[in-house]
This record gives structure tokens, C-alpha cells and sequence, in this order.
């Protein structure tokens, strides 16, 4: 392998680690602080996409910030309904069974409505001549699309820490977190805070999606496989940790590229044996997180 061959598998580690990173965000958010295995997730992601896919078909020229915007408030406010009329009354039971197996049912409801409106076709998310776009760094050619990709991933990590970690919402996200009956004594507003959480991880899911379908077709039945990916992101990086998701994200993207150089056929078969393998490490050692 020559020094441009390794640099450009790197760049291109990285931006599908960011893209995986973003995969998970959402999941990772809502699980940290819900406390809820959202399995309608992939969902979410695929209703991303198909809001950008659909702002482009109506407005050919809309910017793309604007359908990056217009894809993040439309899966937040789906996010936000559905945490208010359907998951928050599964979370009173204190049982975390009872919340999972109504974000599944959640999933199956979404998947097919999208299905029937929109049918079952591959999209795509068409970004014009960015999708050609290059540079050229000591002699080495890269593309522009994955570089914005990345970069979109990166800042949302960034914007979403300083919401957590930074401002007075972030820390009653935290308390409600930490301790929601301690929380609801001193003020907190534990519904909304659910509420809110809810719309921050379905919009994140939904930046994901663009950034999905940016990069390859997407039906309504896309949803599982996302799921999957985010799951691993999730576990991998420690349930609820933001920093572990990035990081979680970044390594199975170097592991996929690498893998997909070495072997053509890979496909995803040794991202899911880095996750099996971290697993039964964890398992051997107690350290399950």
C-alpha cells in the first residue's frame, strides 16, 4: 500500500465513522437520558432522507442548509408528537419493556405509512455538482461530498455537547436524567425535558438520514439496517455516551473501509465481528460499558 493509497483510506474512514457516529447520536441521546430502547430510530432516519428527498422535488433550488433544517424540524416534530401522545404514557409504567415493544410497534406503523405514501422504491438525495466535487493535497485527490458530510457530523456532535454540557437546558437534561423524581421536587419540567430530548434525537436522526442518502439509495424498508448500525454505535461507545458514539462511529467506519480494501465481498461482515468481539471481551472482563 502506497502512502497516498493509506491516506485516502483514512479520509474515507473517517467520513463513514462520522456518518455512522451520526447513525447512532439519536439513540444514544434518547437511551442516555429516557432511558427507552426507541427502536422506531431507524425510522426516523428514513423519514430524514425522504423530507430532504422531498424538499429538493418541491424546491429544486432550495439551499442545502435549508432542507438540512427543514428534514432536522420535521423528524423533530414527529420525534416530539410521538414522544407526548404514545411514549411518554408507555414510560409511566416504569418498566422498560413496556416503552421498547411501543417504539417497535411505532416503527412498523411508520415504515408502512411511508411505504404506502411513498412507495417502496430506492431513492436518493441528489446534491447537484457537490457530488463531484474534489481537491487535490500533495498530489492526493479527495472528494468534497464526504469532506461536508464529515464536517456536518462533527458539528452536530460539537452543537449537541454544548447543548448538554453548557447551558441551562443541558443541565436540567441532565438532572432529569440522573434523578427525575429529585428533579420534579426542586422544578424541573420532567415531561417537557422528555419532550425535548425526544425532538433533539429524532432530528439528530434525521441529519443522519440526509447524510445517508447523500451517499447511497434509501427506501422506507431502510430503517432496520440503520437501526442496526446505531445499535452497535451505541453499545460500542457506552450506552448514553455522546464522546463513545463519535468514537464508537469512527472505528467501525475504519473498520469497514479497511475491510472493504482487503476483501471486496466484506461488505459489513467484519464491523459486526469488531462488535461481536468487543462484546464478548466486555462480557469476559464485567466491564459492560
Amino acid at each position: 500500500m502506497t502512502a497516498a493509497q493509506f491516506t485516502v483510506l483514512i479520509f474515507q474512514g473517517l467520513t463513514l465513522g462520522g456518518l455512522y457516529a451520526m447513525i447512532g447520536a439519536g439513540l444514544a441521546l434518547n437511551y442516555g437520558i429516557l432511558k427507552v430502547l426507541q427502536l422506531a430510530h431507524g425510522e426516523y432516519i428514513t423519514y430524514g432522507a425522504f423530507a430532504a428527498i422531498g424538499a429538493i422535488a418541491l424546491f429544486p433550488n432550495l439551499p442545502f442548509p435549508l432542507v438540512l433544517l427543514l428534514a432536522f424540524l420535521a423528524c423533530a416534530l414527529l420525534g416530539a408528537a410521538a414522544q407526548l401522545l404514545i411514549v411518554e404514557r408507555a414510560m409511566a409504567h416504569r418498566n422498560e419493556v413496556v416503552a421498547m415493544l411501543v417504539t417497535f410497534g411505532l416503527a412498523v406503523v411508520l415504515r408502512d405509512s411511508l411505504a404506502e405514501f411513498a412507495g417502496a422504491d430506492l431513492r436518493g438525495l441528489s446534491v447537484g455538482s457537490l457530488a463531484q466535487a474534489n481537491f487535490t493535497i500533495a498530489g492526493i485527490t479527495l472528494g468534497v461530498l464526504p469532506l461536508v458530510s464529515l464536517g456536518i457530523a462533527l458539528t452536530s456532535f460539537l452543537l449537541l455537547a454544548l447543548l448538554i454540557f453548557r447551558t441551562r437546558l443541558g443541565m436540567e437534561i441532565r438532572a432529569v436524567s440522573d434523578m427525575p423524581d429529585i428533579a420534579a421536587l426542586v422544578g424541573a419540567r420532567v415531561k417537557r425535558t422528555h419532550i425535548v430530548v425526544a425532538a433533539l434525537s429524532a432530528g439528530l436522526a434525521a441529519i443522519a438520514g440526509v447524510l445517508l442518502a447523500m451517499r447511497s439509495s434509501i427506501s422506507p424498508y431502510s430503517g432496520l439496517d440503520s437501526l442496526l448500525i446505531a445499535f452497535e454505535v451505541v453499545v460500542l461507545g457506552g450506552l448514553g455516551s455522546i464522546r463513545g458514539v463519535l468514537l464508537a462511529g469512527l472505528l467501525l467506519g475504519m473498520t469497514q473501509v479497511i475491510s472493504t480494501w482487503a476483501d471486496n465481498s466484506a461488505g459489513l461482515f467484519y464491523v459486526h465481528l469488531v462488535f461481536f468481539v468487543v462484546l464478548v471481551f466486555r462480557a469476559k472482563t464485567g466491564k459492560l460499558q
